[in-house]
C-alpha cells in the first residue's frame, strides 16, 4: 500500500474505532481524530459523518436503489475498515438538512480514498 493509503487507512480505523468506543469527550476541535462530543444533552453522537474525495477532487457518489427509484449518497458512516477497505454505511440528507441512515451498505477500495472530509458529529438510529 502506498504512503497515501497508509494515512487514509490511520484515519478511517481512528474514527472507526472512535465510533465503537463512543468516548465521552467534550473536545471540540475541527480535526477528524477529535473525540466523539455530546449531543445538546440529549445522547452521546455515535456518528462521524464523512465524504470521500477521488485523488483528481472528484467527490465519492454511491448510487442506491429503494423500490426501483435511484438514490445517490456522498455521505457515509464508517462501519468497518481493514487494510485495503471500508466499509460504510449510506447516509441521507433529509429536507430538513438533518443525517438519516439507510440500510445500504458499500465496501470501497482504501486505495481510492485521496481525501476525507469529516462532517460534525450526529446521533443515528443503527
Amino acid at each position: 500500500m502506498n504512503d497515501c493509503g497508509n494515512c487514509i487507512y490511520d484515519v478511517l480505523k481512528l474514527i472507526d474505532n472512535l465510533q465503537k468506543c463512543v468516548l465521552k469527550d467534550d473536545s471540540f476541535d475541527n480535526s477528524c481524530s477529535r473525540p466523539l462530543g455530546i449531543g445538546s444533552n440529549i445522547s452521546y453522537f455515535n456518528t462521524r459523518p464523512v465524504m470521500f474525495f477521488s485523488c483528481d477532487s472528484t467527490e465519492l457518489n454511491i448510487t442506491y436503489y429503494i423500490n426501483g427509484t435511484p438514490n445517490t449518497s456522498n455521505i457515509f458512516r464508517i462501519e468497518d475498515v481493514n487494510e485495503s477497505c471500508v466499509t460504510v454505511r449510506l447516509l441521507t440528507t433529509n429536507t430538513d438538512g438533518s443525517i438519516s441512515s439507510t440500510n445500504e451498505t458499500a465496501i470501497i477500495n482504501i486505495n481510492c480514498i485521496c481525501a476525507i472530509k469529516c462532517l460534525g458529529d450526529i446521533s443515528l438510529d443503527l
